[in-house]
């Protein structure tokens, strides 16, 4: 089996560290991320170098919204699973119990399904359960490796990536039965990633096709590619990366060497870096997604040693540990 490229939502295997991507020249006019404020936040520590990592609020932090439900991938139990918890870190719920990797989950817009990725059947392919884990169905069948489900917000569709073109990693779109697929990218380099604007008109995704790992948005039928971001950053994206109202994305982007989430307009101005204090920690940070009121966002950390998910005010304070387990936790997926 061919090993895809680490996507957006960290796989255990490489705790979610971006990728190096090959030597590109540095764009004309670089785009700095600028920390969020000037002064700190409750919480977290003010952005810079000298000052101590923020201590993560741990259970349930007052005034942080904690509601709904959190699908993602876990190695506690020997080989990547897919769980379910609530957005409070209750109710924790396994929902495969398969020999093979489950990773990658993606929420249908109903909150009745989840698509997700799986080598059970040899390479790694797209299928769909029901939300409790039953009635797995295969939606891609090729020789190639598919990852990275993204479903539609109207349901229909499921954007995924794959190097099914001559190892060419490409972004694709099939009906949500895994039928009509066809590519939307269709350029020579890396295009992986992809994650739908909330109106369904637009899809972020992250390519190499430049050198680094950039982000870029398209229409959803692939037309109009345009670049967003303009810096010397590895990217990254996870598949809940633009806020519910559609005005902004959240990424990862990595800077000074250390995995950190940061947010930008949908149009790519006003870039801002919400996680600090890695200078002292070394701590990475990945894997970000919106909650589905726009308030929070969850996204990876190894900042108390294991691989944990953490949900945090969308302004980047307040951060808290919401898995607490042993092993790794990556991917998260937040329903809608």
């Amino acid at each position: 089996m061919r090993t895809p490229p680490p996507g957006p939502r960290a796989r255990g295997r490489t705790r979610g560290r971006i990728r190096e991507a090959p030597q590109s020249e540095p764009a004309a006019s670089p785009v700095d991320v600028a920390p969020v404020a000037a002064e700190p936040t409750p919480g977290r520590a003010a952005h810079r170098p000298d000052a101590p990592a923020a201590e993560p609020t741990v259970g349930s932090a007052a005034g942080v919204p904690a509601s709904g439900r959190i699908v993602f991938a876990s190695r506690r139990d020997g080989n990547a699973q897919l769980y379910v918890v609530d957005a409070s870190g209750t109710n924790l719920r396994r929902l495969t119990h398969d020999r093979a990797d489950d990773e990658d989950p993606s929420w249908s817009p109903d909150g009745r399904s989840i698509a997700f990725t799986s080598n059970r059947d040899g390479s790694l392919e797209v299928y769909a359960m029901a939300v409790d884990g039953r009635r797995v169905r295969r939606l891609t069948r090729t020789d190639a490796d598919e990852h990275s489900p993204a479903w539609s917000p109207d349901g229909r569709a499921i954007a995924f990536a794959t190097d099914r073109d001559d190892g060419d990693w490409e972004v694709y779109v099939m009906d949500a039965d895994g039928s009509n697929p066809r590519n939307l990218t269709r350029q020579r380099g890396w295009d992986d990633s992809p994650s739908w604007s909330p109106d369904g008109a637009r899809i972020a995704f992250i390519s190499r096709r430049d050198g680094s790992a950039q982000i870029y948005v398209m229409g959803a039928d692939g037309a109009n590619p345009t670049r967003l971001t303009h810096d010397d950053h590895q990217h990254a994206l996870g598949v809940n990366a633009w806020s519910p109202d559609g005005k902004q994305l959240v990424y990862v982007a990595e800077i000074d060497g250390q995995s950190e989430i940061c947010v930008m307009e949908a149009d790519g101005a006003n870039p801002r870096q919400l996680t600090d204090g890695n200078a002292r920690t070394q701590a990475v940070e990945v894997s970000a997604g919106w909650s589905p009121d726009g308030a929070s966002i969850v996204f990876v950390s190894d900042r108390e040693g294991d691989s944990d998910l953490f949900v945090m005010r969308a302004d980047g304070s307040e951060p808290r540990n919401v898995t607490f387990a042993a092993g790794e936790d990556y991917a998260p997926a937040w329903a809608r």
